[in-house]
């Protein structure tokens, strides 16, 4: 019976149809953490500039995420312990990588920089994941398509974030190149990471990633001074809905990974600031719905299907 499962399992994670299905749930699970971690900073009162309190906050998000992973897999009776206790150097590595210096470097470089250019600067992470599985895997090798693909995409993530006066275009290290040093953060990670998930199951990867990486962020933004207010009942219920969100998009997204060419998957990440902005409309009231949004939606779809299409 589990052989049966694991078979079925792995046709849905190549078949194309749930491929494009699976990928949209999880950007649209990422694109609706931009609107909630507003929302988060309000709840809890954290002020513009308290990096800290970003980081304490994104670290309690992710080992949270990681616990849930965790009784979610012991409640399918499996092990949440790696096959050799020696892969916890690996696992601790990618939770470096890919959870402390990913956010260190993302919400520092936020509060250096403007919304709009840190959205732009993040999707260079689609850009990183395609040309290092170039170099790294014999089967997914730049194309024509996947390079017009990208840029096909990345027109549509300038597009909604264009505003009437233009994009400014100035560069500070600490800004706009920490942004995009964490998106190369999370391009390593989500590679790393495949390579890893080959030997280990899955959701024992992810729960270890999350908990490693996010203890590390809890560490550095308490003995640096950040703080988390719990005024209320929502402030727990964005929390948990966050560590939700990441627990089942980063499982998903690391499945996918395994299973397919690293391009055809890293393309979907395009959607993530559209529906990043749709979502954003729709719970924090910004003004969004006009022509440049529906642009941005049809050229991050036509670019996917350019790659896919190989």
């Amino acid at each position: 019976m589990a052989n049966n499962k694991k078979i079925n399992l792995d046709k849905i994670l190549t078949n194309k149809r749930y491929i494009v299905l699976l990928c949209i749930l999880c950007t649209f699970l990422w694109g609706s953490a931009y609107p909630a971690i507003k929302l988060g900073y309000d709840f809890f009162y954290i002020q513009s500039k308290d990096s800290f309190s970003k980081l304490l906050f994104a670290g309690y998000r992710f080992f949270l995420a990681g616990i849930i992973l965790m009784f979610i897999q012991k409640a399918m009776g499996k092990s949440v312990m790696p096959k050799v206790l020696s892969d916890f150097k690996s696992l601790t590595l990618l939770g470096v990588v890919h959870t402390l210096l990913q956010y260190v470097f993302l919400y520092i470089g936020m509060a250096n920089t403007t919304g709009v250019k840190s959205s732009i600067l993040g999707s260079v992470g689609v850009f990183v994941s395609i040309v290092l599985a170039h170099f790294i895997y014999k089967n997914d090798k730049l194309s024509l398509n996947k390079i017009i693909g990208c840029i096909i995409g990345f027109l549509g993530i300038i597009i909604i974030n264009f505003e009437g006066k233009g994009l400014n275009i100035s560069f500070n290290l600490t800004g706009d190149g920490f942004v995009i040093l964490s998106t190369v953060m999370g391009s390593v990670g989500s590679i790393y990471n495949k390579e890893l998930v080959k030997k280990n199951d899955v959701f024992v990867a992810t729960i270890w990633q999350l908990i490693l990486g996010s203890s590390m962020l809890i560490v550095i933004g308490k003995f640096a001074g950040g703080s988390l207010i719990f005024t209320s009942a929502k402030c727990w219920i964005l929390l948990l809905y966050m560590a939700l969100l990441s627990s089942v998009s980063l499982v998903i997204w690391s499945a996918l990974y395994k299973h397919n060419k690293v391009g055809k998957i890293a393309i979907y990440s395009f959607l993530i600031p559209v529906f990043g902005a749709l979502l954003s409309a729709i719970l924090l009231g910004d003004s969004i719905w006009d022509m440049k949004s529906l642009a941005a939606l049809v050229l991050a779809c036509i670019g996917i299907w350019i790659v896919n299409r190989e």
